[in-house]
């Protein structure tokens, strides 16, 4: 059986073969829409609100147990991950370490999976700092 060669060329390729649009024009990133610089902004977050919002001045450290997490939600940012804890609401989680947060996101998201039990401790800040899943 003969092997046939291609006829025609990719339309990248016909471009820039003898089209207006060189291949660096092609490969050159396109411009963020408004959402995307939002994000990059950092002025993304959940949009849920707890059902008793807590004022930094109200809250103080302590520990909660016998919670659940019904959903994660994160984003391609540094240490921006958040939990929504059932009767609670969006907890973010602690952003010290990178490495901190992506074990309390890991611990989250088993937990979330399996309907695990949750026992966190949260600071001042309000965020999670600590937590146990059972």
């Amino acid at each position: 059986m003969a092997k046939s060669k291609p006829t025609q060329m990719p339309p990248q390729a016909e471009k820039a073969m003898g089209g207006s649009e060189s291949l660096e024009a092609q490969a050159a990133p396109k411009p963020l829409v408004e959402a995307e610089l939002a994000i990059l902004a950092g002025e993304s977050a959940p949009t849920l609100e707890p059902p008793a919002a807590v004022t930094e001045a109200e809250a103080f450290g302590a520990w909660s147990g016998n919670k659940q997490i019904n959903a994660l939600w994160t984003i391609n940012q540094n240490r921006n991950s958040w939990v929504s804890v059932v009767g609670v609401g969006w907890k973010k989680l602690s952003n010290v370490s990178d490495s901190g947060n992506v074990a309390l996101t890991m611990l989250s998201a088993h937990a979330r999976q399996l309907n695990r039990i949750v026992v966190y401790r949260d600071e001042a800040d309000g965020m999670i700092h600590e937590m146990y899943v059972w």
